[in-house]
Formats: structure tokens, C-alpha cells, sequence
């Protein structure tokens, strides 16, 4: 196993590859939609290549570090946006202990990077209007948006993975690969 310099000192083997798909969530809004979708598009492309903090980062890593590293080398960050996903971006709707906002940190390191960045509407949730939203993540509302509603699980989550074949090519051939496994013959020992 290779590590690279700034990775040489972790201790778990895992994180020598970087998941092509970032989950990004509130736990408040979303965190279901999120677990699931979680689980459908690691049944089509492989546990490794879906990150979700709750089930990614390995017990005791640092959660800034590995976070940020995750969305740096991701290659498609999925925004789940739920009906309320917009007031919690309003100041006065959080408790007045100043902490960072990791959904919306998540959504600027990715912008940042350069990274694809796909919001998710889930049921009930309306287009997003650019002047509600902070100037950081203004651009959230111009993006070609996917559907993830709970009367069409089944549907969405194929047309999502078809989407993410074609935004990430690498992940159509780990599709490809996994559909090829399913349907060969297994030898029982």
C-alpha cells in the first residue's frame, strides 16, 4: 500500500483512497434521505466510493481533517436539501453559540476544489432562490438539480447513479464491474 507523504501517518487503510461521491447533509433535515441514498449508491458502486461522515470517518480521526480531505478528493458532492434546508441557513434560527456551519463549509471546500457539485431536492423541497442564499453558496441555485423523493425511491436513485456514471466515468466502469460480478457463477467452498 502506497501512502502519500501527508498521509503516511494514518493508521487506518482506508483512507488511502479518496470516495468519488460526497454525501453532504444535516443531521437536523435530510440525515434519513441521506443513509439511504448512502446505501443504494454503495449497493451500485462499492461502500469505498460513497463518503457520509457518519459512516466514513474511522473511529478516532480527526472529523475537520478527514472532512476536508474527503471533499477535496472527491469527485461529485451531492447536497441533500430537504423543505427546510433554507431556513437553517438563516442566522437567527441557530442557538447563539457561534459554531462552523460543516454543511456549508463542505459545499465552499468543494467549490473551492473545483469539484461537481449536485444538489438533491428531496420531497416537498423547492427549487432554491439565489438571493436567499449567503453569497458563498449563491451558485447552489444555478446547478442542474436531481430528485430523491420517498413515492419513487426505486426511479431516482437510478437516474441518480445514471447521472453520476456520466459527471464520473470511473464509477461507470465500477458499475459495469459490479453488474459483471452479480450475474457470474460463485462456487460455494
Amino acid at each position: 500500500m502506497i501512502f502519500t507523504e501527508e498521509r503516511a501517518d494514518r493508521s487506518c487503510a482506508k483512507w488511502d483512497e479518496v470516495a468519488e461521491i460526497f454525501i453532504n447533509y444535516r443531521k437536523e433535515g435530510g440525515a434519513y434521505a441521506a443513509a439511504l441514498l448512502d446505501e443504494l449508491l454503495s449497493s451500485r458502486f462499492g461502500e469505498r466510493h460513497i463518503f457520509r461522515a457518519a459512516r466514513s470517518i474511522a473511529p478516532g480521526s480527526d472529523y475537520s481533517e478527514s472532512i476536508l480531505e474527503a471533499v477535496a478528493g472527491c469527485a461529485v458532492l451531492l447536497v441533500i436539501i430537504d423543505s427546510e434546508w433554507l431556513d437553517r441557513l438563516n442566522p437567527e434560527a441557530r442557538d447563539s453559540t457561534p459554531r462552523k456551519d460543516w454543511v456549508l463549509r463542505e459545499i465552499e471546500e468543494a467549490f473551492k476544489w473545483e469539484r461537481t457539485v449536485v444538489p438533491v431536492l428531496l420531497s416537498g423541497a423547492e427549487c432554491l432562490d439565489e438571493g436567499k442564499l449567503p453569497q458563498s453558496l449563491a451558485r447552489v441555485a444555478r446547478l442542474q438539480y436531481l430528485r430523491f423523493d420517498y413515492r419513487n425511491i426505486r426511479q431516482d436513485v437510478n437516474f441518480i447513479a445514471e447521472q453520476l456514471s456520466k459527471v464520473c466515468p470511473p464509477l461507470q466502469n465500477v458499475a459495469e464491474g459490479a453488474d459483471r460480478e452479480s450475474i457470474s457463477p460463485r462456487r460455494l467452498h
